[in-house]
């Protein structure tokens, strides 16, 4: 009898242990008791639709598969999910428990799976940040062909709205405006700036515009971008004219200006690079006289410590044959 017992006694321990996670020495697991992913997602997928047919509809399988999937999980557990009354589901309180726990944890993992999708390549990946509206209105019309010179390099745009926001480390390129230059970076001349005074035709119909002088620009609203408070004074100077109001409706961004002129709000001085689309398909028109040149430039710059990466070396080179001679290119 006391052989008996024992050999009982041994026969529990077993299964308690056989039931526990296997360690290695150091401590680390060697299996995790959890279920399959398959039966997860059916799980998630037939609570969601209260339906083995709808959820088998999702996820592309039979509704026997996902019955099955879903008896598998219950008898993994030891519990019961649902209760199965005629053709409806009803979730049990165990099931709910589990649901809102495991629906979590399918996020992230999905989240995890969508970032390492989606990881760059540090070799391949070129990471470009410039004032948006010159991306939008000179950079993105080149891209294409640079894609198509460079395949195997992944373009990754950022927005430079501001030059103390820039973050060395994880930008390769630097499009931007004005004579400055970052402490350790390296700069190259891309284009002088030249601005144009454009309006919308609708804004001068019924003018003889083909009479229009510099001049003219004193009959109509005048359109400002706010962090250029000078553009009108400095266009009027270039043109020996004077005005005694600057008056009229200002604008944070170049695109919104852009629009405001398009729309006939009044006249607006605009850089060439940014003014040109409108102007060849006949949005905007330019009958205050020839652009004139600003002291200012456009830069392409890069941090020193990344003067020898092939993709900065590669698109630098690029770009600057681009602006020497574009049909090169």
């Amino acid at each position: 009898m006391r052989s008996f017992s024992k050999i009982i006694g041994i026969t529990v321990l077993l299964k308690v242990t056989l039931s526990l996670p296997l360690t290695l020495g150091n401590g680390n697991r060697m299996r995790r008791y959890i279920p399959s992913s398959t039966a997860l997602k059916c799980f998630e997928a037939s609570v969601r639709h209260l339906s083995f047919t709808r959820a088998a509809q999702e996820l592309h399988l039979t509704q026997s598969a996902v019955s099955r999937q879903i008896r598998n999980l219950e008898e993994f557990l030891s519990r019961d999910l649902f209760i199965r009354l005629n053709k409806r589901l009803v979730l049990t309180s165990t099931g709910a428990a589990y649901y809102k726990e495991v629906v979590p944890l399918l996020d992230s993992m999905e989240t995890a799976s969508l970032r390492m999708l989606h990881r760059e390549d540090e070799k391949t990946t070129l990471t470009i940040s410039s004032l948006p509206t010159f991306a939008s209105y000179w950079l993105m019309p080149k891209l294409v062909a640079f894609e198509k010179a460079h395949p195997r390099f992944q373009i990754k745009m950022r927005s430079l709205d501001d030059a103390a926001k820039i973050d060395p480390e994880n930008i390769d390129i630097i499009l931007h405006y004005g004579g400055d230059h970052w402490p350790r970076a390296v700069s190259h001349h891309l284009l002088s700036e030249r601005v144009t005074a454009v309006c919308a035709p609708s804004l001068v119909s019924g003018w003889d515009v083909s009479s229009f002088t510099a001049k003219n620009v004193t009959d109509f609203p005048l359109l400002h971008l706010s962090s250029r408070i000078n553009a009108w004074p400095d266009w009027m100077s270039a043109q020996a004219l004077e005005s005694s109001s600057f008056s009229g409706p200002s604008f944070a961004h170049f695109h919104m200006l852009l629009e405001a002129a398009k729309h006939g709000m009044g006249i607006a001085i605009l850089p060439t690079i940014i003014a040109d689309q409108a102007l060849q398909s006949g949005e905007l028109i330019a009958p205050f006289g020839a652009p004139i040149a600003t002291p200012h430039e456009y830069l392409l710059s890069y941090p020193a410590d990344k003067a020898d990466l092939e993709q900065v070396v590669t698109f630098r080179d690029w770009l600057l044959k681009y602006v020497a001679n574009a049909t090169e290119i």
